[in-house]
């Protein structure tokens, strides 16, 4: 059977609130003990948290960082362990989840049925409302929001196959053969947190392969939408780094006008939630000079491994935020028919 790291993530008592119910779901897996094992990286560790999860999973590997490196660095950690173990395939998995017994299983069996595929993504249900979907796969904008695919549906109104279109994989379950990482990379360390799953997706697609959703693969997700100051931050700050490392400077010019009318009314959203200096400060990372030159070495380093136009990709990206968190009368009615008409448009003039 291959060999599959599974990879979790800790920052202070988070582990104290979800490991317990997250490892032994893990431990009921299908899928043979001898054949994946669990990492776990403690972020900013302290003697308390070390102690509790040498406790608690004996069995899984502890990575003590003693820095909060975020979600992206702290997941590289484990991963560049998996790499040098030779692991076959890694999957990331939130730890405030809950898997199906099948549910790795179902995952590897999607990767070894299809070896053009780059990534694959569980089928995310809520919990505790287990008959509604979290995620079926998720939509990225035109303007670099990312949103979850079928939020909110009930999965009884599904009819099959349940597959959908969609750009990339959510990180709370997400399986990335060794191989392609090993050819696109890691995670952008710089991003800490929000978008990594995005940016890395958008490689494994610019690199040719296909992402898709392993329907059998399930598991149920303790989602909680929230926005705080320092999620703001990083979320607008990494969506605009994003679209500038990954998207064709022709692309760039055409989505330019788009981008300033959203940027005026996430200035004003902002505002009305008292994030108005958070979103400057977003701005002010582009103000540096060493931000910009890691950022056209990394659009450097992303040219050479695209295989694929944008013309291609633009097929998956959408031109209206539909999710359900965010929905209001402005979005509805005026912001989502107007842009998303500009994006129908302008696509079709991508010939790169």
């Amino acid at each position: 059977m291959p060999k599959v790291a599974v990879i979790l993530i800790n920052y202070k008592d988070y582990a104290k609130k979800y490991l317990p119910e997250c490892l032994a779901s893990l431990r009921n897996q299908s899928y043979p003990k001898d054949s994946f094992k669990v990492f776990i990286v403690d972020n900013a560790t302290t003697p308390e948290t070390a102690a509790y999860l040498r406790a608690t999973a004996p069995e899984a590997e502890i990575i003590l960082e003693e820095k909060n490196s975020g979600f992206a660095e702290g997941s590289n950690l484990a991963m560049r362990r998996a790499l040098d173990a030779n692991y076959d395939y890694i999957v990331l998995f939130n730890m405030d989840t809950i898997a199906d017994p099948e549910w790795l299983r179902e995952l590897v069996a999607a990767a070894e049925a299809d070896r053009s595929v780059g990534a694959i993504q569980s089928l995310i249900r809520l919990h505790p409302e287990t008959e509604k979907i979290n995620s079926l796969g998720n939509q990225m904008h035109f303007l670099g929001f990312g949103f979850c695919e079928g939020y909110g549906e009930k999965i009884s109104n599904l009819k099959p196959p349940i597959s959908r279109q969609f750009f990339y994989a959510s990180g709370a379950s997400a399986l990335y053969p060794v191989k392609v990482l090993r050819e696109i990379g890691l995670f952008d360390s710089e991003f800490f947190m929000y978008h990594e799953d995005t940016d890395l997706s958008w490689r494994v697609r610019q690199a040719g392969y296909k992402i898709v959703l392993a329907e059998k693969s399930v598991m149920y997700h303790k989602y909680q939408f929230s926005r705080s100051i320092l999620q703001f931050y990083y979320m607008e700050r990494n969506r605009m780094i994003m679209m500038f490392e990954n998207y064709r400077l022709g692309t760039l010019i055409l989505i330019f006008l788009p981008f300033l009318f959203m940027e005026l009314g996430m200035l004003a959203y902002a505002a009305l939630r008292g994030m108005f200096w958070t979103k400057i400060k977003a701005y002010g990372y582009f103000f540096h000079f060493k931000n910009w030159r890691r950022m056209i070495k990394n659009k450097k380093a992303k040219a050479k491994l695209r295989k694929i136009k944008d013309r291609e990709l633009a097929r998956l990206i959408v031109g209206k935020l539909e999710f359900q968190e965010i929905a209001n009368p402005i979005l509805k009615y005026i912001v989502n028919p107007v842009f998303n008409l500009y994006w129908r448009v302008v696509r079709n003039l991508i010939f790169w």
